[in-house]
């Protein structure tokens, strides 16, 4: 397998555990104070990455990684993503906080075209179009009313999350670039930085009191492991062989998953407009995956896609 299939793969992977995350958030907010919620995850999740970096003699790597600039607002943005996700989600179906999430895609790609000079050709272009379209198929029936009706104000606290993580993406493209990092050293200083912005949040917004322990608390480890490390370090090892928009168009099958778990889970149905949709991110994916990168002068330097 070619190292730029490997990444397609491995992003492919990150985006099917990032889809599951919407549901087991649903649940957990059903008790957990969101802005406890974040915290308690990326806690757990820097404990673990920091756990395994000691084990492998990475804990160096990334306690030199914790110091740089742009690590750092890399956790202060991803911190900001998800306080903003996990109260929109409060107001909100994880069907929509999929889709609106998801919307980032086309901030990427507009935003690239001016950090990374990316050039976009036919298949591109017709992944970021179909994909985006399978994405609102799929998540609202072919129904404006059901992304923009009950919920609003929810809606509206999630596209913040989605426009917080255009800047992610691009800086962790920025980071993954210019500074050959190791992404597992790089995963343990995002989610410890990510951890340490939540604290003072979680202590003004949602009280000095841990919330109260209850059945709903499985989905915390779930998320900190299996919706954090992991999807983290399968998605920026892709980065590393793939452009950040060509990145973002094979996330969107994460959405799929998303979907899926919502109608098993949470009692959503498919319907022929969800297929059809299905149909059209799997196609955006495939034409996404098979146009090879650019490499484009931006002045002084050059960055690869």
């Amino acid at each position: 397998m070619s190292r730029a299939s490997s990444a397609v793969l491995a992003t492919v992977g990150a985006s099917l555990l990032w889809g599951s995350s919407f549901s087991v958030i649903k649940i957990g907010l059903r008790s957990i104070d969101p802005y406890w919620f974040v915290l308690l995850r990326f806690s757990i999740a820097a404990a673990v990455a920091i756990l395994y970096l000691w084990s492998t003699g990475r804990l160096p790597r990334m306690l030199k990684l914790i110091r740089h600039p742009l690590v750092i607002w890399l956790g202060v943005t991803n911190a900001v993503g998800f306080i903003f996700q996990f109260k929109g989600q409060t107001m909100t179906t994880a069907v929509n906080a999929a889709l609106i999430i998801n919307s980032c895609t086309i901030y990427v790609a507009v935003a690239s075209r001016f950090v990374f000079r990316e050039r976009f050709g036919p298949a591109k272009l017709s992944g970021v179009v179909l994909g985006l379209l399978g994405v609102y198929l799929v998540t609202t029936g072919g129904r404006p009313s059901v992304a923009l009706g009950s919920g609003l104000t929810g809606d509206l606290i999630i596209l913040v999350a989605a426009l917080t993580w255009t800047a992610f993406i691009v800086l962790d493209k920025r980071i993954v670039e210019s500074l050959d990092v190791d992404v597992r050293a790089l995963t343990g200083a995002m989610v410890t930085l990510t951890a340490v912005t939540a604290l003072p949040v979680a202590l003004v917004f949602g009280g000095t009191a841990l919330p109260a322990v209850s059945a709903d608390w499985w989905t915390v480890p779930y998320t900190a492991v299996f919706c954090t490390i992991l999807p983290f370090f399968l998605w920026t090892w892709g980065l590393k062989s793939m452009s950040a928009t060509t990145s973002s168009v094979v996330m969107l099958s994460e959405v799929i998953f998303a979907l899926i778990l919502a109608s098993l889970i949470l009692g959503e149905r498919l319907t022929a407009a969800g297929l059809a949709g299905s149909t059209l991110i799997v196609v955006a994916i495939l034409l996404a995956s098979r146009e090879p990168a650019v490499k484009t002068a931006t002045g002084p330097d050059v960055v690869p896609e």
